[in-house]
């Protein structure tokens, strides 16, 4: 497997999570382990956007121009081998928008079912906030019987929240198909899941694409004909086809964690959580070393 060379574009960060290319050029992504959303843009660097209670997980930008921010309440790692760091403000586990032109935050999940930790969201094709919830995830290591499972919700138009589906395993990143499927990452099965996306509902899930021993899927996003998927634990970035046949992989380098990635112009901005760093690299790279 090759190892290519990134763009370090920010470093010391807590742990970076969610990127997303925002329409004047910069980048934001959040930091759990500081509980904030921050932006960085080629002119003129890193700065802070929100102070959040809890711990902002993943985040897209919705049909409004707000980001979506989905926030599992206040946990986030802190390195490899290390205790889970817990939020000096706390919060219920939900969504939250903010307004980029004011710097204003709000809860937006409102009745309905309590998300317990959500983890990533994307924007539905009808503009709905469709998140993976894998709630009590930080008993797995410590207390697995006591693991509740995952799940995916969806945020109506109202704020109400509601079920799509009940998932093993760790669920995580998500996309949307070019033709319409929900794609989900199942973390610790290895496997992304496709669902057929009916007006807002969800048909049985089917096998998309299952990664070998050791890469841990995370977070994806989408290049031309390709599925860009970030191997949180292995240290990798896979690339696979828009039929789930696994084309090859980059390695990011020992101990980099990278936890998700976006694309903007003909680059790929990748989060390393455990690295604390916001790079990115030219996505031909990628296509050309695998």
């Amino acid at each position: 497997m090759n190892q290519i060379d990134f763009d370090v574009h920010v470093r010391d960060l807590g742990f970076p999570e969610g990127p997303v290319a925002l329409p004047d050029g910069g980048v934001a992504f959040v930091d759990l382990l500081h509980a904030r959303i921050r932006r960085w843009h080629p002119d003129d660097g890193v700065s802070v956007l929100a102070e959040l209670d809890g711990a902002p997980n993943g985040m897209c930008l919705g049909g409004d121009g707000k980001l979506w921010i989905a926030n599992n309440g206040g946990i986030a790692p802190q390195g490899p081998g290390q205790p889970l760091h817990h939020a000096e403000r706390p919060m219920p586990g939900g969504l939250q928008e903010l307004d980029l032109r004011t710097g204003a935050v709000q809860v937006i999940t409102q009745g309905g079912v309590q998300p317990d930790r959500p983890n990533d969201v994307v924007m539905s094709p009808e503009g709905y906030a469709v998140f993976t919830d894998p709630q009590n995830w930080e008993v797995l290591k410590t207390n697995p019987d006591a693991y509740l499972g995952g799940r995916v919700l969806v945020r109506r138009e109202d704020g109400t929240v509601e079920l799509l589906t009940q998932l093993p395993g760790f669920p995580n990143g998500l996309i949307f198909h070019p033709n319409g499927d929900l794609l989900v990452n199942l973390t610790r099965r290895r496997e992304v899941i496709r669902f057929r996306w009916r007006n807002g509902r969800v048909a049985a899930p089917e096998l998309f694409c299952s990664f070998p021993e050791g890469f841990a899927p995370d977070g994806m996003c989408l290049t031309e004909d390709r599925l860009l998927v970030a191997g949180s634990v292995n240290d990798t970035i896979a690339v696979v086809d828009l039929d789930g046949n696994i084309s090859g992989a980059i390695s990011t380098g020992k101990n980099t964690n990278p936890t998700n990635i976006c694309t903007f112009d003909d680059r790929l901005f990748i989060t390393f959580g455990f690295s604390q760093c916001l790079a990115s690299l030219e996505i031909k790279d990628i296509i050309s070393s695998i």
